[in-house]
């Protein structure tokens, strides 16, 4: 078995008007935290500003991307609004933020260098601490941003080109292997997320209609359905972001935020008490402590009563225990540590000319790299120590620039 791995170097975006490409500060989870300060850093590379709702949403080129083609992230961008995910974007805003979605996908869609289209985003705003901040999942924990791209032909297998190839996952590291073929924890998650599917949405809803919860599927990535739609067709369904996107990203929350209370002392609504205040401002020291301190494991006898009390797959502990002891112990190897609070990568993706697709969501348990690329099965390289060729530079930058010409006719300033 191959994975397909990609490597895209840093991709500076060109203005329209000329001069060079505006090389930006690639925004960590520190950054995150002035939400004033990284706005103002990211404004070189926004394309388009829409007002949803009254609030600015803007369309954004990605400075480290995921695709030699198009990749944006479409981010609302007030410097006091702190809006960690879908759960806490009102539904009338969200469903009215969807009609971009819808007009972006409909531009990668049209493209003929694309074969796929892919829009999903990683959560983990709870993930604060040494090495939670260091890679994987949301890069920008203080704001829900989704990611949007097109993926053109991979070369055939055991063939490359200047930025697809494929490799052996033995040549995979610990981490990498157990995120997308390795692991324990991926079925016993995928039943308790298909349980609770099951409980939250009637026959009949909006959600069902779409995604039967009898016909999600679970593999060493996660749990995953399929649909004979086209993707644009999906996410133009009236209410999409109100019935069907936000109510799985409530589910998603109380989830991990159960197994995080379950087994730790750490109060998940605690850390957004603190993380709600960056909308005034840098946080004080004794905040960030708190943020970043090492939760308190509860006792085992404690933790097997709140599993069987809730009714959790019963190998979901046996797969979660050590890395969740490990992390509150700060014990053994950092790449056996658990995410705090966990995390989590939804992506939609299809084919660019065709009804199907598939949604899937890939949980993150542990530490390290991993979100919305790994749960499509790809392995993502983006080097920092170099950055596109020119000429590559101002091909990326003409399609944004073609994008923008589109959304300003459809949302004019």
């Amino acid at each position: 078995m191959c994975i397909p791995r990609i490597t895209i170097p840093l991709t500076p975006y060109m203005p329209p008007k000329g001069g060079k490409p505006v090389e930006i500060k690639r925004i960590r989870p520190q950054d995150a935290l002035d939400l004033k300060g990284f706005i103002e850093e990211l404004k070189p590379s926004i394309i388009k500003t829409c007002s949803i709702g009254e609030n600015p949403w803007s369309v954004i080129s990605v400075y480290s991307p995921y695709s030699p083609d198009i990749h944006v992230m479409v981010m609302e961008t007030s410097p006091d609004r702190y809006l960690p995910g879908p759960e806490w974007v009102p539904d009338a805003e969200g469903d009215l933020l969807m009609d971009v979605w819808c007009s972006i996908v409909d531009y990668i869609g049209q493209r003929e260098e694309n074969e796929t289209i892919h829009v999903g985003y990683n959560w983990s705003p709870r993930s604060w601490g040494e090495p939670e901040e260091k890679t994987g999942f949301q890069s920008i924990p203080t704001k829900w941003h989704a990611m949007l791209w097109g993926w053109p032909p991979f070369p055939p297998k055991n063939e490359s080109n200047e930025y697809f190839s494929w490799i052996d996952p033995s040549v995979l590291s610990l981490v990498a292997r157990r995120l997308l073929c390795e692991n324990t924890y991926a079925q016993p998650l995928a039943d308790l997320i298909r349980q609770r599917l099951e409980q939250s949405f009637p026959e009949g809803s909006r959600f069902v209609e779409l995604f039967p919860p009898w016909e999600w599927k679970a593999d060493s990535r996660g749990i995953h359905v399929k649909f004979n739609t086209p993707i644009k067709h999906v996410l133009s369904t009236p209410n999409f972001f109100s019935q069907v996107l936000k109510p799985l990203a409530v589910l998603m929350d109380d989830i991990l935020r159960e197994l995080t209370e379950a087994m730790t002392r750490l109060q998940c609504r605690s850390i957004d008490d603190i993380l709600i205040k960056t909308e005034h401002g840098p946080l004080h020291e004794v905040d960030l402590n708190n943020l970043r301190k090492a939760p308190d494991f509860r006792p085992l006898d404690e933790i097997k009563h709140t599993f069987q009390k809730q009714g959790y797959p019963d190998t979901l502990l046996t797969s979660l225990m050590e890395p969740v002891r490990n992390r509150c112990k700060e014990a053994g190897n950092p790449d056996d540590w658990w995410r705090k609070g966990f995390g989590y990568a939804l992506v939609v993706s299809g084919p660019s000319k065709g009804a199907r697709g598939e949604l899937r969501i890939m949980p993150g348990v542990y530490v390290g790299s991993g979100g919305v690329v790994e749960a499509e099965g790809v392995v993502l390289c983006r080097p920092e120590d170099r950055r596109m060729k020119t000429k590559d530079i101002k091909r990326k930058s003409r399609i944004l620039w073609e994008l923008a010409d589109m959304l300003n006719d459809q949302y004019p300033e």
